[in-house]
């Protein structure tokens, strides 16, 4: 039994698979002052909680952050509570796609892991737009090598930063507006930052498209694509789980 564990720098997320079939996956804020003894409570008490089976019947972890304290954390709380070694996924280790980019240890282990779910979901060139505190756009090639991407903005860290810098804006919830044109200072701001996310992630796209030179299959996955994706014009589908199926494949190919 595996379990992938996505830390994030908003959430974290843990998913349990049996083989290739997730069988349970929850998520949490993602808190740097965890301990080791409160990360391995967490992981322990939510999989009893999700899960039929027993925590001593998970025999692999593989460990995908961008938050290199926690990294930490969840590496020592695998060993201590699990018993077992974990993969941490880097550009260093075997992966199911290959890397055409000039420094690989720059690309982050959870666009890596979005680049080859995606890449195994369609067996052709593919996009994966992950939308969380960041946006981040990951093109695969036709034969399966990561070629690079774009990082922007998330709409949360927008809209924060919009209410940080100026005197009389706040923080609004991130959705869908009833109309374009605002008739108050908080639609005004959701409006904006709605649409404003949806006009970059489908302006992007199109620039992409127009590089490559043809269009290809985009897939969405993150806390907020749910939010977006089903307005853009390209996105063909909406994967919220796209992160631990990856971590699954990579894991896949380091512990066999």
């Amino acid at each position: 039994m595996l379990l992938a564990i996505d830390i994030g720098n908003t959430d974290t997320v843990v998913g349990v698979f049996d083989g290739d079939k997730l069988l349970a996956n929850f998520r949490v804020t993602s808190n740097v002052n965890m301990t080791v003894d409160e990360a391995g409570l967490f992981v322990s008490s939510l999989f009893n909680h999700h899960m039929e089976a027993e925590a001593a019947q998970v025999s692999q972890v593989a460990i995908c952050s961008v938050v290199p304290h926690l990294t930490k954390i969840y590496e020592k709380m695998t060993r201590e509570y699990f018993k077992v070694e974990p993969l941490t996924i880097s550009s260093h280790i075997k992966l199911p796609i290959s890397i055409n980019y000039p420094n690989p240890e720059e690309i982050g282990a959870d666009r890596l892991a979005n680049a080859a779910a995606g890449y195994d979901r369609v067996k052709k060139s593919v996009i994966v737009v992950d939308l969380g505190t960041a946006i981040t756009f990951d093109a695969v090639s036709e034969k399966g090598e990561y070629i690079g991407g774009i990082i922007a903005p998330g709409t949360q860290t927008a809209g924060a930063n919009l209410a940080r810098k100026a005197a009389r804006l706040f923080e609004v919830r991130s959705e869908k507006p009833d109309r374009v044109i605002g008739q108050s200072t908080a639609e005004a701001i959701k409006s904006g930052l709605f649409y404003g996310t949806l006009g970059v992630i489908d302006h992007i796209l199109e620039l992409i498209f127009e590089e490559l030179g043809h269009e290809v299959d985009v897939l969405a996955t993150g806390g907020e694509a749910d939010t977006y994706c089903g307005e853009s014009k390209y996105v063909k589908e909406v994967l919220p789980t796209l992160t631990l199926e990856g971590i699954r494949l990579i894991a896949d190919r380091n512990f066999s």
